[in-house]
């Protein structure tokens, strides 16, 4: 492994600082004192590990006993006194690699000298010997000084990197470095690398390491001192970690109220055909104590159906229950907090354990596992000024409505107007037939809150900055439908008379990591002849459109949106208008849908788009045809 780091000049210098005596009247039989001197100007290069010594002559007049002292000496520094000398004598460690300053004082008892002893400790790499450590001296949090590096190991594989302010979570194992191997901080299963990071421990004392934190990846490191830290726990809000308009707002409570969260599992169920995998979102309310959450809400936080093995031979279904266990504060730093939760798997039936045979992998599956999640913390702020004639992305509530038509609109929409000094307006249409809906919302602002009433819905509105400046709004929280508080990006909406077809013609990447699978990307892109996709995935790396098989054509709207219709559904259209035609024709098809997309917002490369799905399907426990709606907000990122 290359290591790189530089190593500065060592020097030891002295310098005389001033002094004072005691005044008496003239008297020819008194002699006046004074203070005892230190002389001689030397400099000694010295490294960690590498004893020094300086010696120093010292003189007093008067011939007085004099003491030498040094003002807040570390152990490493010694002095003594004799024969008109005075001895320093130097032993740093690799912990007291530095430029540090010190006052030496001389003293005969009735006047003073003070001077400053500046000690340069250099680092000394032939001296280095790695020290091998146990997983539990590695468990814990660790942290540089200057906070520039902040390591949780929150269990024996998982933990938590935030470098330079950017947050990561890795896998990470303990041979003869500790390695890292970090990837997404929002990633939960599948993840891709991003950069292995290697540790080699070079010093340990009780409440820090001496480590070189050197990044394998790009090829280069440094040497740090890590100091172990236990949290002490203060009452914050925090949101999830993804690349989203919208947010789960979470709350640490130490006041011996509810803390509430919203929380990613990773869970894993072993199958005869190999092993299906699920990450579900926990969504949970807890007591907390000391560093433990008790969960106070219902634990069971999904059912699944998989295949099994019957003891008679034949693969059956089996219910499984996904369970929480308990949870705790791993750790606390200013702006961000980590949680880990524990888990498990039960039958959902008390007749399977009698049915199944259980493989060594399912009774594995089934024990007590763990899963860390890492919250940024964002801070309550005032209502800002919200203008009139302007929009805004979020939703200001999550109804399901029945338009009395055989159309159901679902989680819309994303964005809303303001229309008077105390009105919210939504307006959308649909990718069908470009029918238009308003919602209408009355604002009550009384500046730390807003009370928001109007088409079913009676909530507030809270505020928060996050750590990226921008600015989140929250739905008041509602124990019986949900723990956490749903959250949205507060941002102005980009005039769609400045939005071209030529901001449209880009590739663009689906960024939250629901749409990233391993080494796999969700890109949308529109060609000139008419074609393209809203969903089509790809290896990392393929970013051209040239190389992409189009799966749908593509109309730019009136409103400068643009709306898809995929080929599959219209297998004898030759452009949008026919397809579109041809998927509203057949009367007896399941799943016909159209997709509408708008740009909403851009920062630099990144953009907001709108999506807006109509679909038609069959409800089979109803026995017809049912129309619905669908609107969500989503980051993209230009290749």
């Amino acid at each position: 492994m290359k290591k790189f780091l530089g190593v500065s000049a060592l020097t030891l210098a002295l310098t005389a600082c001033g002094g004072s005596s005691t005044d008496k009247k003239p008297d020819d039989k008194v002699v006046q004192n004074t203070a005892p001197t230190l002389s001689g100007s030397l400099t000694i290069n010295t490294k960690a590990l590498e004893p020094a010594t300086l010696v120093v002559d010292v003189k007093d007049e008067q011939n007085d006993t004099i003491t030498a002292t040094i003002i807040d000496k570390p152990e490493w520094l010694n002095l003594s006194s004799k024969n008109n000398q005075v001895t320093f004598k130097i032993e740093p460690s690799l912990f007291d690699i530095a430029n540090h300053t010190f006052t030496v004082e001389v003293s005969d008892g009735k006047a003073t000298n003070q001077y400053t002893l500046i000690v340069n400790v250099a680092e000394n790499r032939e001296a280095w010997q790695s020290i091998t450590l146990s997983d539990d001296d590695i468990i814990g949090n660790w942290h540089t000084k200057d906070a520039s590096i902040q390591l949780i190991f929150a269990s024996k594989d998982s933990g938590v990197l935030s470098h330079n302010g950017e947050l990561s979570a890795f896998k990470w194992s303990n041979p003869d470095v500790v390695a890292l191997n970090t990837h997404a901080i929002d990633c939960v299963l599948d993840c891709s690398q991003k950069a292995l990071i290697e540790i080699d421990v070079l010093a340990k004392r009780d409440d820090a390491l001496r480590v070189e934190f050197f990044n394998v990846s790009e090829d280069k490191g440094d040497v740090v001192t890590l100091y172990k830290t236990q949290p002490e726990l203060r009452s914050h809000y925090y949101v999830d970690t993804r690349v989203s308009t919208f947010h789960t707002v979470n709350h640490l409570n130490t006041e011996a109220e509810e803390s509430y969260f919203e929380f990613v599992l990773a869970s894993s169920v072993p199958t005869p055909s190999g092993k299906t995998l699920f990450q579900p979102y926990a969504d949970f309310s807890a007591m907390l104590n000391g560093t433990q959450l008790t969960i106070t809400s219902d634990t069971l936080v999904n059912t699944y159906n998989t295949s099994q093995l019957h003891k008679d031979g034949y693969e059956f279904n089996v219910a499984f229950d996904l369970n929480l266990i308990d949870a705790e504060i791993i750790a606390q730093f200013d702006d961000f907090l980590v949680v880990k939760v524990s888990h498990n798997l039960t039958y959902h039936d008390e007749i399977t354990p009698s049915q199944i045979a259980e493989s060594a992998e399912l009774v594995a599956a089934m024990q007590t596992q763990t899963s860390i999640g890492t919250f940024r913390r964002i801070t309550p702020t005032a209502v800002p000024n919200l203008e009139i004639g302007t929009r805004y992305t979020g939703r200001l509530d999550n109804k399901i409505a029945d338009t009395g038509e055989g159309l159901t609109l679902r989680y819309v929409p994303t964005h809303f107007a303001i229309t008077a000094a105390n009105q919210a307006t939504v307006t959308f249409n649909t990718p069908k037939n470009n029918d238009s809906f308003k919602w209408h919302y009355t604002l009550d602002n009384n500046g730390e809150t807003i009370k928001l009433t109007g088409n079913g819905s009676d909530t507030s509105l809270q505020f928060f900055t996050m750590h990226t400046g921008k600015m989140l709004y929250a739905l008041e929280r509602n124990k019986e439908e949900r723990q956490a508080r749903l959250a949205y990006e507060l941002l102005e909406v980009i005039d769609e008379t400045n939005i071209t077809l030529a901001d449209y013609k880009e590739v663009f990447s689906y960024l939250r990591q629901d749409f990233i699978i391993g080494n796999n990307k969700v890109f949308w892109f529109i060609n000139d002849d008419g074609k393209g996709s809203y969903y089509f995935n790809s290896s990392f790396g393929e970013t051209d459109a040239a190389y992409f098989t189009p799966n749908a054509y593509w109309q730019l709207e009136s409103d400068n949106s643009i709306t898809f219709a995929l080929m599959s559904l219209c297998p004898n259209a030759d452009d949008f208008v026919s397809c579109k035609n041809e998927i509203l024709a057949n009367e007896t098809g399941s799943y016909l849908s159209l997709a509408n997309f708008k740009m909403l917002y851009k920062d630099g490369d990144k953009y907001i788009f709108d999506r807006l799905i109509w679909q038609r399907l069959y409800d089979y426990s109803d026995q017809v045809y049912k129309e619905n709606v669908y609107q969500h907000s989503y980051w993209m990122g230009k290749q």
